[in-house]
This record gives C-alpha cells, sequence and structure tokens, in this order.
C-alpha cells in the first residue's frame, strides 16, 4: 500500500485503495457493477492510480473449480475489460496498482 500512495504523490495523482472482497456480492450482476464503479470513480478523479489489495480474492484464474454459475469468470472478465478501457482512449492517466500474497491463483491474463 506505501508503495502506491508513493508513487501517486510522485505523480500528483489521487490514490484509490480497494481491497478486492468488498467488491464480491452475493447477487448477480453486482460484483461486476461494482468493479465498474470503482473504475467509473478512478475515471472522475484523474489523474488517478488504484490499488487492488487482496487481488486474488478478486481475480482468481478462470475456470477454477468451485466457481458456482461462473461468477468469478465474470467478475474477471469485467475486470480486464476495465483495465483495458483505462488504457485506451485518454487513459494515460489512470494506473491499476495490485497486490496479492498469492500470485499463483491469479488468472494469467492478469499477469501483463
Amino acid at each position: 500500500t506505501l508503495l502506491a500512495k508513493a508513487v501517486a504523490s510522485q505523480c500528483s495523482a489521487t490514490f484509490m485503495s480497494v481491497k478486492g472482497p468488498e467488491l464480491i456480492n452475493m447477487y448477480v450482476g453486482e460484483s461486476e457493477r461494482q468493479v465498474r464503479e470503482v473504475f467509473a470513480r478512478a475515471r472522475r478523479a484523474k489523474p488517478c492510480v488504484m490499488f487492488f489489495d487482496e487481488l486474488d480474492s478478486l481475480a482468481p484464474a478462470r475456470g477454477a473449480a468451485g466457481d458456482s454459475g461462473g461468477v468469478m469468470d465474470r467478475v474477471v472478465a469485467q475486470l480486464l475489460a476495465e483495465i483495458d478501457g483505462a488504457q485506451g482512449a485518454g487513459g494515460g492517466d489512470l494506473f491499476v496498482i495490485g497486490a496479492t500474497n498469492r500470485p499463483d491463483l491469479l488468472d494469467p491474463a492478469l499477469l501483463r
């Protein structure tokens, strides 16, 4: 967290910290909506450094056993779409940093 805060400070950017588990919701489509909303807030606050703590809880490898109904697969897909959108048109002022203690659990598409 301190490293991400330091990056934001050096870039004179807004710092936004998001704990992965906070975005997970038991209702269909709500987790994906919350991912969209947190990125929308970050875009409104540009320049912004977004820090995702416990990223493994938000973006586990897709196709994992135990993901009833593919809920986490949809959350990972939404997260990847938002990150790609952040790099798109005028997205140079939005930086995404993630932290995890279990990189082996992350979806490989996030490790880029």
